[in-house]
């Protein structure tokens, strides 16, 4: 682990022919059928489409697109899986020069539910290998930022799909402007000066950011059942993975849900 943070990553050795296991990079998955006891895979690259056969394939992608990438499956499922509507978010990384102000507030996180950014915090103080985290009051600083936008008086999935078009409408001016306003009410009276005090900014958008939970507000309570376990059916030598299939957002279900899927195929 100490090696991890600092080194170089080589992308190229992912996809060399002789391997077992080629990771095709930068390759857009558009269709996925069955024929004559084979999967038919087309994707595309570089702008060129391309077409290969498998014994079997695995559909490890969001739920919602699954459905158009392989529009023969069965309708009850394809509606199934356009249930897990993506919950939109944004991460925010804002290089500041020094973190004086956070010392006079005396405070290391704010939560403010009715701002634009509803949390704001300094970066986790992590130090591994040749990485060590600031501590100095006087040394730069990366602040994380949170917003999920919403649209109150909806349901769960009109709200995401409400926030996610606002996301797409929005600027990196729009964002800066609401940045430099949340950051300077906060942290004006600790001494923080916008203008002053940010070195960069990065704007992580994400209308896809999480998948969809079960809402006891808006969902039946047997929501796995009816629709999470149906949409992740294993239709023919096509199986389905991905987090969704696990009815949460979290790399663990992804790893469990990679393993059944497998599991389902080397039944067949």
């Amino acid at each position: 682990m100490n090696d991890v943070v600092r080194a170089p990553f080589d992308y190229a050795t992912l996809d060399r022919a002789g391997q077992n296991v080629r990771i095709r990079l930068d390759s857009t998955c558009v269709d996925v059928s069955e024929a004559d006891g084979k999967v038919r895979i087309g994707y595309v690259r570089a702008g060129t489409a391309h077409r290969i056969e498998a014994r079997h394939a695995v559909l490890a992608c969001f739920h919602t697109m699954s459905p158009h990438i392989m529009p023969s499956l069965p309708q009850a499922q394809r509606d199934a899986l356009a249930a897990n509507v993506k919950t939109p978010l944004v991460y925010t990384n804002v290089l500041v020069r020094d973190w004086r102000p956070w010392v006079e507030l005396k405070v290391s996180n704010i939560s403010a539910p009715m701002s634009f950014h509803n949390t704001v915090a300094l970066d986790f103080p992590v130090s591994l290998g040749g990485y060590k985290h600031p501590r100095d009051p006087d040394e730069p600083m990366l602040l994380h930022l949170e917003h999920v936008p919403a649209a109150p008086g909806h349901d769960a999935r009109t709200q995401f799909r409400i926030g996610r078009g606002r996301l797409y409408e929005m600027t990196f001016a729009d964002f800066e402007a609401r940045i430099r306003d949340d950051l300077e009410r906060m942290l004006g009276p600790g001494g923080f000066v916008a203008a002053r005090d940010i070195a960069a900014i990065t704007v992580n958008r994400w209308p896809h950011g999480y998948g969809y939970a079960a809402n006891s507000l808006f969902d039946s309570d047997n929501y796995d059942e009816t629709v999470v376990k149906r949409a992740r059916q294993t239709v023919g030598r096509v199986a389905i993975a991905n987090s969704d299939a696990g009815g949460d957002a979290y790399v663990h279900l992804a790893i469990d849900q990679a393993e059944r899927a497998v599991r389902e195929l080397l039944q067949r």
